[in-house]
């Protein structure tokens, strides 16, 4: 009884913004047609009733995404509105189509035909191609009473009940208010409740791979990065600037036992590839390990009654970080444990990748802000953004004029941009005398000599603790732990083996990289990056719309 007056209340505030739209969509019916040569077709059928006079509604769809860390950008073409006018708009990603006519009004029950056809708009995975389409959009500031869809693959194409997923509710919710049947290769289904103001449907199919034909990775290229290119004209003075200010001066390569003082593992690892990765990530879970801020422990979640069991692991905090660290620290510590002291890594999964990006983020600016680079080389790499930005004008400038040549020119100059930008930062005085340490540290992490560890174990007990952040940020782990082997018998202190692999140094060096890769994968981890993820409101698609 109570659930039903929840929904009645919940219904009536829907309600609100409905009436601030002067209508209601009491049908929302969508069509799909998948073509093999790597477009779709799309009819959409919107039933409304308008509460007063209105001159019509208009329908947002985005055309910029993000999905699982990557940009796209897909082509909405062919758009055709039955029997009544329409203007087409394009602001912020977006394109709004405006249905109706500013000189006339209707009212009561009206319907709408909405056709367009969508390039560009697959997630290309490894063993499949995703089909994954917000189908009425999350934008909607009305209820939707009732929705239904039918979307039709291309001939010979076999689903399995796993291969699709419909996802309902609010923006990444996972909600199963719809229902879907596959039969003779066509998708269909429908909503089993109204959706309020903001809910919608997304689907998720799960193609063969070889279904839709997949663009060359020239094509990627040109569409991806065609217009942050830089000119023609400019590529001369990149090569002057770049053989003038920008390349490091040769140095002596020697080998080193330690990392420079004063530098943070994980600034280490951006510092030596001038890049963060996800691993200089994970090198702050071993490193606050040794300074006694957690312990990691390897667990076992039993499944099916104790007969399979997965890996996990569990962190758990034993103090608060003192204040004066980076700003990287305290926001992947704090999220770590915003939820309490302990928490397992299973529980981070598809949640912790913001916070992996602002992190990533964060330790380039600390990198930045030490000074080791030239300003000269620091300037123009800055500059270069403002290039790319001339480069896209020029290059909109010569697609209009129907110049290709020019244009791939434009292309061509973009790669050039991409391969010296991080080489052009060059390293001052004090930056080489720093990078030459790291660089020497290593190499001795890459090809250390076991009478020479043994020794500096007996001057500093803590030497592989202090060392392992590290060797994780240079993706070098496994063989680093691997030369401490005979030497211990327990590992670190910090962590705590599962039962099923014991408590040794030897069980910890076999099996502690193959760990934190399980854990930099989590870390990442996002909804939508294929079909056994995502959420309503995910993929492409999607958008919403009102009324004017």
């Amino acid at each position: 009884m109570f659930k039903h007056i929840l929904f009645l209340f919940l219904l009536l505030l829907g309600q609100a913004p409905a009436l601030a739209e002067y209508f209601v969509i009491d049908r929302f019916d969508i069509e799909v047609r998948i073509d093999q040569s790597g477009f779709f077709e799309v009819t959409e059928t919107i039933d409304v009733t308008f509460s007063e006079p209105r001159h019509g509604i208009y329908r947002v769809i985005p055309y910029r995404y993000r999905i699982g860390g990557k940009k796209y950008k897909i082509g909405i073409s062919e758009i055709q509105v039955e029997g009544r006018k329409f203007k087409r708009e394009y602001e912020n990603g977006n394109l709004r189509i405006r249905i109706g006519d500013p000189d006339a009004y209707v009212e009561a029950q009206q319907r709408y035909i909405l056709r367009y056809k969508v390039k560009r708009a697959w997630l290309f995975e490894e063993n499949h191609t995703e089909f994954y389409w917000n189908l009425t959009g999350n934008d909607w500031e009305v209820p939707i009473e009732y929705v239904t869809f039918r979307i039709q693959l291309p001939e010979g194409v076999n689903l399995g009940r796993s291969d699709y997923r419909l996802f309902t509710g609010y923006a990444g919710e996972q909600g199963d208010d719809a229902e879907a049947d596959w039969e003779n290769g066509l998708l269909s289904g429908h909503s089993t409740q109204p959706y309020a103001p903001g809910e919608g449907v997304t689907v998720a199919i799960r193609l063969p791979p070889t279904l839709i034909e997949r663009p060359s990775e020239v094509e990627s290229f040109l569409q991806n990065y065609g217009l942050a290119g830089i000119p023609a004209a400019l590529l001369g003075l990149l090569g002057w600037l770049f053989f003038r200010f920008g390349r490091d001066e040769p140095f002596v390569k020697m080998v080193q036992y330690y990392p420079p003082e004063g530098l943070p593992p994980a600034e280490a690892g951006v510092f030596i590839d001038d890049k963060a990765d996800r691993q200089d990530v994970v090198a702050l879970l071993p490193y606050w390990g040794g300074l006694g801020y957690l312990t990691i422990r390897e667990v076992k979640e039993e499944k099916l009654f104790g007969l399979f069991s997965s890996p996990d692991f569990e962190f758990q905090k034993k103090e608060a970080l003192p204040d004066g660290l980076p700003d990287y620290e305290y926001t992947v510590f704090n999220r770590l444990f915003r939820d309490g002291d302990t928490v397992r890594l299973s529980d981070l999964k598809n949640e912790f990748y913001k916070t992996m990006s602002s992190a990533q983020n964060e330790i380039e600016r600390a990198v930045r802000q030490r000074q080791l680079h030239t300003p000269h080389s620091r300037m123009i790499w800055g500059m270069m953004p403002a290039a790319a930005i001339i480069s896209a004008i020029l290059a909109l400038g010569f697609i209009w004029l129907d110049q290709p040549a020019a244009a791939g020119g434009m292309f061509l100059a973009a790669l050039a941009t991409f391969i010296v930008h991080r080489p052009m930062l060059k390293k001052n005085k004090q930056g080489m005398e720093v990078y030459q340490q790291l660089y020497g540290f290593r190499m001795f992490v890459d090809k250390a000599d076991r009478g020479r560890i043994e020794r500096l174990l007996a001057d500093d007990p803590a030497y592989f603790e202090k060392t392992l952040p590290f060797a994780i940020a240079f993706g070098m782990a496994k063989g680093w732990a691997a030369h401490f082997e005979g030497l211990f018998t327990e590992p670190p202190r910090w962590y705590i083996g599962s039962h099923h692999h014991g408590n040794s140094f030897q069980s910890f060096a076999s099996s502690f990289e193959s760990g934190m890769q399980q854990v930099e994968s989590a870390f990442s981890s996002s909804p939508g990056g294929s079909g056994s993820g995502g959420s309503s409101g995910g993929g492409f698609g999607g958008g919403g719309g009102g009324s004017w």
